[in-house]
């Protein structure tokens, strides 16, 4: 059966979000007067996460949310903040603005797009965040032209990796699941709920029967390869990862 649509995920996928808020988050650093240093990043990186699932699951708003994140970042920088939700939303606005300042795309982000355009392909994409964020920055990094519809957590009431985030997409699009690829970067969230939602083989096994997927799935692939971090291994023994931290574009799932 002929591969009609490619669906992507967006940040990291796409969007480089973790690049985007290194620097959007040096910015805001500095103005508090401190040094972002590894340690503080690395708690950024995971107090984000921690809120943003709490919002995902319906227990924080999108704003309160960002007020969790801020105050607890804040304490443990050693800069308590008592403004109040007022104070922490005028503080978080300075991030924000450092944030959205750096948003990038990967470079071969819209050559990859345009690419799938040229076969005939739909391009679309689902991501788990609020909807008009999200829309804000395909507009901003250049992708909006290339998109043909974006799927989003909000928008749907359903994240990822519920299989429903993944299957209404494809009833949107009047496509069988079979017809349809999809692009993540994280395995749980991405592949494990793409494989929850149907019971089809994994890309990279190349066994398609259509001219036009045998086209697509290899290509992909390559564009996959060229993303994918090297792995070593540290001192202690543990797994690293070596080239380009985020983006990781190595998981691609026939819906």
């Amino acid at each position: 059966m002929d591969i009609r649509a490619v669906l992507f995920d967006l940040d990291n996928t796409l969007f480089d979000h973790e690049a985007s808020t290194r620097e959007g988050l040096g910015a805001f650093v500095r103005s508090l007067g401190l040094e972002l240093t590894p340690g503080l990043q690395q708690r950024w990186i995971e107090i984000e996460q921690a809120c943003y699932d709490r919002f995902l699951s319906g227990e924080l708003s999108f704003q309160e949310q960002r007020r969790k994140r801020l105050r607890q970042f804040l304490l443990e920088a050693g800069q308590p903040h008592g403004g109040g939700e007022t104070g922490h939303d005028k503080l978080f606005a300075v991030y924000l603005r450092s944030y959205e300042n750096a948003w990038t795309a990967f470079p071969d982000a819209a050559p990859t797009l345009q690419r799938l355009r040229d076969l005939g392909m739909r391009v679309g994409i689902i991501t788990n965040g609020n909807h008009e964020q999200q829309s804000m920055k395909i507009t901003s990094i250049g992708l909006e032209p290339l998109v043909d519809v974006l799927f989003s957590s909000e928008q749907m009431g359903h994240a990822k990796p519920d299989k429903s985030a993944f299957l209404q997409p494809c009833h949107s699009l009047e496509l069988p699941p079979s017809q349809v690829l999809y692009v993540g970067d994280n395995f749980r969230v991405d592949i494990e709920g793409a494989r929850a939602a149907t019971r089809c083989s994994h890309s990279s096994s190349g066994k398609y029967r259509s001219k036009t997927s045998r086209t697509i799935s290899p290509w992909l692939r390559r564009v996959a390869i060229a993303r994918a971090p090297t792995r070593s291994r540290n001192s202690s023994g543990r797994r690293t990862e070596r080239g380009r931290p985020s983006g990781t574009v190595a998981l691609i799932y026939s819906l």
